[in-house]
């Protein structure tokens, strides 16, 4: 009984409009540990002229430890009949509610039960160059870029083959855009002349399969005239139940808000009312997932800087009380080292091993953890950068790592911007790169540095007490005379026998 009066309360409340409206409230009673508390608020005869610009809900949360939380609802329907809230309980136990709207007040309770689930990834308190989960076990982020993942014309069996296609090569965390428009001109359509165009860079949406590169309509309208001040609903109920079956995957959402293709940022403008509106939706509607990281912008360098990311930023951390990772993707410089409404380092730069090695190096006193989000796709040349062939892929990939800090990959094969379109790829390091994953996360990967002398042809990471890894680039052996095990690392082996691969990179161990 007592159940069912929190599940169906109904009272009076005076709303902004100044209008006499009834509200009836559903609440949660048991969620899993990490899981989502959904509120929802029902309002009848709502009489909103917009109800996006209304003032949202709040719910203040106090956790069983006696921690206090404000959660910020959002609008869930065109007429304003439904809002939610919604938080995701990292503690197990009774949790206390007060929810707020306009003169609505209710008071109640629910039960965070304890969960298997592993929680969110967070930067590593001890190991802060690291991620971890938050029950403490580590996370080796190993990235896949799909930007246009929420492509309209992608139907849910298709999705699922990119989340299946990540799962099955190893890839923990995907990368995807939440608004943007295609790199088409004003006057070509995403179905016009993509394949065969001698250089892919200047190519329609990069080369990327016909059809597959559509406006993310996050707004009512047309692109170029959206209506900011409302959000077009199916949109993001689709993004959100994408981002769930990720969770349900074990695959980390990496959501990035915006891009700078066809000036999407200079229309809606810079820190103007639709752009906060839009920040403040996505952080209240899909914050509370916990699989869900936040890039405030692709290539944000283009069309913001840094005093505009740190004032997105100090809005994610005021309204965010599950404080989610959070960075802002731009190029060779990372201008948030100091900032405390971000995460982790991302940059953007593409060459040989030493010198993405060397990018790496340069933040290692940055206490947070470094991602190069953007180390050259795979493509079919034979020199690095974009376009780059499955060796220097791995290759690239093997060195970062070597230096303490974690990558994305992006499949450009063929000459087919997968990445872009956000589909599966054809490329054959995505086949290989798990492997890294899987040796690195068999050792305190956390706790390992880059060893303090150079290698000659490669590369050496320290373990606690005398252990070692080196990462050989040309066939040459390690300097290390011990005995040591070694590792290939385009089959994920481990060779029992001498191989003879002149010129190859290989993986050495010390035995235990």
């Amino acid at each position: 009984m007592l159940n069912a009066m929190r599940n169906a309360i109904l009272c009076f409340v005076t709303a902004a409009c100044a209008c006499a409206q009834q509200i009836q409230l559903e609440t949660p009673t048991q969620v899993p540990r990490y899981g989502i508390a959904q509120f929802s608020l029902h309002i009848n005869s709502p009489r909103f002229p917009n109800p996006f610009l209304e003032p949202a809900p709040t719910a203040e949360i106090t956790t069983p430890n006696g921690a206090k939380h404000i959660v910020t609802g959002f609008c869930d329907s065109n007429d304003g009949s439904l809002f939610r809230l919604r938080y995701s309980p990292s503690q197990p136990g009774t949790h206390r509610f007060l929810v707020r709207m306009g003169a609505f007040r209710q008071k109640g309770e629910f039960t965070a039960e304890p969960s298997v689930n592993h929680g969110p990834v967070e930067a590593d308190p001890e190991h802060p160059k690291h991620f971890r989960y938050a029950s403490g076990q580590p996370f080796f982020h190993l990235g896949y870029t799909a930007y246009h993942l929420l492509d309209p014309s992608k139907s849910g069996a298709e999705v699922d083959a990119v989340l299946d296609y990540c799962a099955h090569n190893g890839f923990n965390k995907i990368r995807f855009l939440l608004s943007g428009y295609p790199r088409d001109t004003e006057t070509r359509s995403s179905t016009d002349n993509e394949h065969g165009v001698p250089d892919p860079k200047r190519a329609p949406n990069y080369g990327a399969p016909k059809g597959r590169v559509n406006p993310l309509p996050a707004w009512p309208g047309q692109p170029h005239a959206y209506d900011f001040t409302r959000f077009h609903l199916p949109f993001w109920r689709r993004a959100e139940a994408i981002i769930a079956s990720m969770l349900r995957r074990g695959l980390q959402a990496n959501v990035i808000l915006t891009i700078e293709k066809q000036n999407l940022p200079d229309e809606y403008g810079r820190l103007s009312d639709h752009e906060l509106r839009f920040y403040r939706y996505a952080f209240a509607r899909l914050g509370a997932y916990s699989n869900v990281w936040w890039d405030l912008g692709n290539e944000h360098n283009e069309y913001r800087d840094k005093t505009w990311g740190d004032a997105i930023g100090a809005v994610l951390r005021a309204l965010d009380p599950h404080q989610r990772l959070a960075s802002a993707h731009a190029y060779a410089d990372f201008w948030y080292s100091q900032s405390p409404w971000a995460s982790y380092i991302v940059t953007q730069q593409y060459g040989t091993e030493q010198e993405v090695y060397n990018w790496v190096r340069k933040y290692e006193n940055v206490p947070k953890p470094y991602v190069n989000e953007e180390y050259g796709y795979e493509g079919p040349a034979n020199t690095p950068g974009h376009l780059q062939n499955a060796d220097w892929t791995r290759r690239t990939h093997w060195a970062i790592a070597m230096a303490g800090g974690y990558a994305t990959y992006g499949d450009w094969s063929g000459n087919v911007a997968w990445y872009y379109s956000g589909d599966p790829g054809k490329g054959v390091a995505a086949t290989q790169l798990k492997h890294l994953r899987t040796f690195f996360e068999a050792l305190p990967y956390n706790n390992m540095k880059p060893c303090p002398d150079p290698v000659p042809s490669g590369f050496c990471l320290a373990g606690p007490g005398a252990q070692r890894v080196y990462y050989m680039l040309t066939g040459a052996p390690p300097p290390d005379r011990r005995t040591l095990r070694r590792y290939d690392p385009r089959l994920g082996q481990w060779p029992t026998t001498r191989v003879t691969a002149p010129n190859a990179d290989w993986v050495y161990i010390t035995e235990p």
